[in-house]
């Protein structure tokens, strides 16, 4: 809240100009309080834009009462007045800052009211043009990489496939639940099976229920529903107050006490082991044929050193697989590996993916530092492993990792490449290591007052954690280091 004249602190950080629809006109207008983003977090900022929106938005109000008097004049006559309901809203008021005008009054649907014409309700935007919106806001306010708008994206076609699209202000309960039955009903990556092929969502769920295959678990439910909620929760900051989150109330609750069903788990000792002594650490019969022993050397190319880094330095796949040249640094006789999107084409998952990892000394004596020297600058260090296109930037490097894992016979439902990273938490743990010092290695945000005070860890910190590290029980020995030439 604020002591200032009608400027309201959002719980989101933003300021708004908030202000009680005059009485005269507030039955027909359809709703009690006008809001509108400053789009501002600052509040001097706010300040400044305030009387501008006060202007225009007093200046709507007028007009309003001009435009629509005879109404108004229905609804203020005695006993009529009494027996008229609150009409839906009819104007929507929004207000940029930069402007000193309020958009045109939103066309509403004609009713009779004593024989005399009243504007009824008005209904809110698609919820596929709400949606798009929502999320290219969400994306610039919370730097959401590409991959996280998209599957955000992909998560609401999936509700209006059950549900419909429509105005978000005609969507019921009964619309969410019955979203819930028919995605706890929906086999996993239904749309990919051969005896679903043509058939709705709800054919899908329906024939799973009758051959009694399990559906969605509570996780996946959680996360298309948090995506609607977004949408819904964004709607009634910066479209309606009144809007109605009729979704937040039936999302299903995250899994408590920090249990680990539905998620992936670490390799075991065993299952490392094997990892690693796969023919493309120990030889293959050629740089094609990668999955067959042999006597060709990998030493110079990503299948052989990008699972070695992400046990190492607890880096995500594609950290690894779009790295150049001159991400690799030296710092204060540290050798470091820099994840950042300076480049065109690179992306990281959020603003605490960026970040300097040292090199672990297991990857200097097996020649990683010699191996980089033999890539030009600007050239990326694993050319041998490509990237696709912006939304699955990860398509080639899933398929040809998750190959690998499954010809060694260590895949499984919760053991995945990701599993990796498990591996290296538990590692770092293992060591000792200071849990604030493994998140920033692994690119997590940071917890509490951490994330708001300083500026993480330095290198010579973050050298001396990831120097601990040890894999005990793990022999890497039999593995050549690399050699130019």
């Amino acid at each position: 809240m604020s002591n200032q004249y009608r400027l309201y602190l959002h719980p989101n950080g933003y300021y708004y100009h908030r202000v009680k629809v005059p009485a005269d006109i507030r039955r027909l207008y359809g709703k009690q309080i006008e809001q509108n983003s400053l789009q501002t977090r600052d509040f001097r900022d706010a300040v400044r834009r305030l009387p501008a929106v006060i202007v225009a938005v007093d200046q709507a109000f007028a007009r309003f009462r001009d435009e629509h008097a005879d109404a108004i004049g229905v609804l203020s006559f005695g006993a009529a007045t009494a027996s008229i309901p609150m009409l839906p809203r009819v104007v929507v008021a929004r207000v940029k800052p930069d402007r000193l005008a309020v958009a045109s009054t939103v066309p509403a649907v004609p009713v009779e009211v004593n024989d005399k014409p009243v504007l009824g309700p008005i209904d809110l935007p698609l919820m596929s043009a709400i949606s798009g919106e929502c999320f290219a806001a969400l994306r610039k306010e919370k730097h959401w990489a590409p991959k996280t708008e998209n599957a955000r994206l992909t998560q609401i076609k999936q509700f209006m496939e059950i549900c419909g699209d429509k105005p978000l202000n005609r969507y019921t309960q009964h619309d969410i639940r019955h979203l819930k039955s028919i995605l706890f009903a929906l086999p996993p990556q239904s749309h990919s099976k051969k005896e679903f092929r043509d058939l709705s969502k709800l054919q899908i769920a329906e024939r799973a229920k009758a051959l009694g295959m399990p559906g969605l678990s509570a996780e996946s439910v959680r996360q298309i529903m948090t995506a609607v909620n977004l949408v819904f929760g964004w709607a009634r900051a910066e479209h309606d107050n009144t809007l109605k989150n009729i979704v937040q109330p039936m999302i299903p609750p995250p899994s408590s006490g920090g249990g680990k069903k539905g998620k992936r788990d670490a390799f075991a000792l065993n299952e490392l082991q094997t990892l690693f002594t796969s023919p493309v650490f120990t030889g293959v019969a050629s740089a094609d044929v990668w999955l067959k022993a042999g006597n060709v050397r990998m030493q110079h190319t990503g299948r052989f050193w990008v699972p070695l880094l992400t046990l190492y330095s607890g880096a995500r796949l594609m950290e690894a697989v779009q790295l150049l040249r001159q991400d690799i640094g030296f710092e204060n006789d540290i050798w470091f590996i820099d994840i950042n999107e300076e480049q065109t084409g690179k992306r990281v998952k959020n603003e605490a993916s960026v970040r300097r990892i040292p090199v672990h000394s297991t990857l200097v004596k097996l020649g990683f530092l010699e191996f980089v020297t033999t890539v030009s600058e600007g050239e990326r260090l694993f050319s041998d492993i490509n990237i696709g296109p912006a939304k699955q930037r990860h398509r080639h490097a899933s398929k040809m990792f998750n190959k690998l894992l499954s010809v060694a016979g260590i895949k499984g439902p919760k053991k995945v490449w990701h599993s990796l990273r498990h591996n290296f938490e538990q590692a770092c743990r293992d060591s000792g290591v200071d849990s604030a010092i493994m998140d920033q290695l692994q690119g997590h945000s940071q917890k509490g007052m951490r994330g708001v005070y300083g500026e993480g860890y330095r290198l010579p910190a973050l050298n001396e954690g990831i120097q601990s590290i040890r894999y005990e029980g793990l022999d890497l020995s039999y593995l050549q280091p690399f050699r130019k030439g």
